[in-house]
């Protein structure tokens, strides 16, 4: 019915553009890379195009990768939110996928929140999808010591270029200082809480993706300049993967 994503796992310190086998980089005929027609969407959007990817991504086995599952949930979602007139048209053109496959467009379908999406989920399954989706969060807001959480949130960016995921990331720098043994928490020995490797995951995550999107580096920058919510282990941060893209702003010094 809908994927088990609190049982994904992802590939951690690996940036997700290298994670998710999407034809990540093709040829074309002048010998000129292409874009990626996921991570690069939100440039150029071209919903026309959904259908006879998903169908390819069917059969190159990319919907069967668990490792890409996470981000291709959270992609397709917000072109349901921003589509919402073709969803009917989408979900009949796929009718014909396998049962497992379907399972990352029905997650998808539930991460949308849409009125479109629930009028043919639940059609679909009835009050097993109204329990489901109590129980399942806002994309912005699900646990950043989630594993899939991460790659959910760049594909929330890859699909809008929004700044929403990216302030979401950035949170994760909070845990810097936490503590790896909570006072009264009783910890494994030699166990590392993940909490603890999310403020170095963000870090190279936020400088592989800044070093192809000049868009999440100008939102970084705005974000630095304007958010008066950052706490002060954010906004340090910020300014390190600022300076590492060589695009700390005059007046950031760390």
């Amino acid at each position: 019915m809908f994927f088990p994503l609190q049982r994904l796992l992802s590939l951690f310190f690996v940036p997700l553009t290298l994670i998710c086998p999407l034809s990540a980089q093709e040829t074309g005929a002048e010998g000129v890379e292409e874009k990626d027609w996921l991570e690069f969407y939100y440039e150029n959007p071209t919903p026309d195009r959904f259908i006879p990817q998903l169908k390819d991504w069917a059969e190159d086995g990319t919907l069967d990768n668990d490792h890409a599952k996470p981000a291709l949930i959270a992609f397709i979602s917000q072109l349901i939110r921003q589509n919402r007139e073709k969803l009917a048209d989408w979900y009949s053109g796929l009718a014909g996928l396998e049962p497992g496959r379907m399972q990352v467009m029905h997650t998808a379908m539930l991460f949308s929140r849409t009125e479109e999406a629930d009028t043919l989920l639940k059609e679909q399954f009835g009050q097993a999808y109204e329990d489901q989706k109590a129980e399942t969060k806002k994309i912005l807001e699900m646990p950043l010591d989630q594993r899939d959480t991460m790659d959910m949130l760049w594909g929330f960016f890859y699909a809008t270029g929004s700044p929403e995921p990216i302030r979401r990331l950035i949170v994760a720098f909070r845990f810097k200082d936490a503590p790896e043994r909570p006072e009264g928490v009783e910890v494994p020995e030699g166990y590392v809480p993940l909490y603890k490797d999310l403020p170095e995951f963000v870090h190279h995550s936020l400088i592989a993706n800044g070093e192809r999107h000049p868009r999440l580096v100008e939102i970084l920058k705005v974000l630095l300049e304007k958010d008066e919510s950052f706490l002060e282990t954010e906004k340090a941060g910020v300014r390190a993967v600022l300076e590492e893209l060589g695009q700390l702003p005059t007046g950031n010094e760390v």
